[in-house]
């Protein structure tokens, strides 16, 4: 699809949590997508266990709304874990710390199921973003 295709397609308003994105061009804030818990996060202790400093990440968390509010953008936040209990540890420390929506985001797509299922049973569906690319994506 080129650009000039794209830009004559309906635009829709989606709202993930308590967030409201997309549009028109100019018809709602862009939003910050930080990223936190991937491979080399200086907060992670542990990347298999998903053990990491939670001060640190609450802190990052607070900074990233605290810009985001003085710049009057809108932000959500990127997790991604390499293993199921990894990912599954920080999407619990996260939709705990903010009410912000959250992109699911996981090394393989065994790892993103596993920490879905998790996401539907503590009734966070309505605040997550399946995420399914990132560094371990293939070219295609």
């Amino acid at each position: 699809m080129s650009i000039i295709n794209l830009i004559k397609s309906e635009q829709k308003v989606v709202r993930i949590g308590n967030l409201e994105i997309g549009g028109k061009p100019g018809e709602l804030p862009t939003t910050l997508c930080g990223c936190m818990f991937y491979m080399k996060h200086k907060i992670v202790i542990d990347h298999k266990r998903g053990i990491f400093n939670k001060k640190k990440a609450k802190e990052l968390i607070e900074k990233q709304e605290s810009l985001a509010e003085e710049t009057g953008l809108q932000c959500m936040i990127d997790v991604f874990g390499e293993t199921p209990e990894a990912l599954i540890n920080y999407l619990s420390f996260v939709s705990e710390v903010t009410d912000k929506p959250i992109l699911l985001n996981g090394a393989t797509p065994q790892v993103r199921i596993k920490a879905l299922n998790y996401v539907h049973e503590v009734g966070l569906t309505e605040r997550i973003v399946y995420t399914s690319v990132n560094y371990k994506s293939n070219d295609y």
